[in-house]
């Protein structure tokens, strides 16, 4: 399995907007995307301006190939320059499965 940590920081006053485009986004995934396992947004209890999405797909593929093909995807990343500061920092792993 394969996930993604990415860490974005909203702009002050845009979390809120933030937060909808995620929810748009996510419930597209969770209705297209067979092989994405996971996908939430999560927000730093005391700093709500500090997000960051995981992001869990059954290979590297589901996420390279699939995922970032999606017009959704594109839309997403067309946007989000005018909600977040900075950069995002996508952090890529490999699930390591404990048996």
């Amino acid at each position: 399995m394969f996930a993604l940590l990415v860490r974005f920081r909203a702009q002050k006053g845009k979390d809120k907007g933030l937060e909808q485009l995620f929810q748009e986004m996510t419930e597209k995934v969770r209705q297209n995307e067979k092989d994405t396992l996971m996908y939430d947004l999560h927000r730093k209890t005391d700093d709500p301006a500090e997000m960051f999405l995981y992001e869990r797909y059954t290979d590297r593929e589901a996420w390279e190939v699939t995922h970032r093909s999606t017009p959704y995807f594109k839309k997403l990343r067309e946007a989000l320059p005018t909600y977040i500061e900075g950069e995002l920092e996508v952090i890529q792993y490999e699930v390591v499965e404990v048996k």
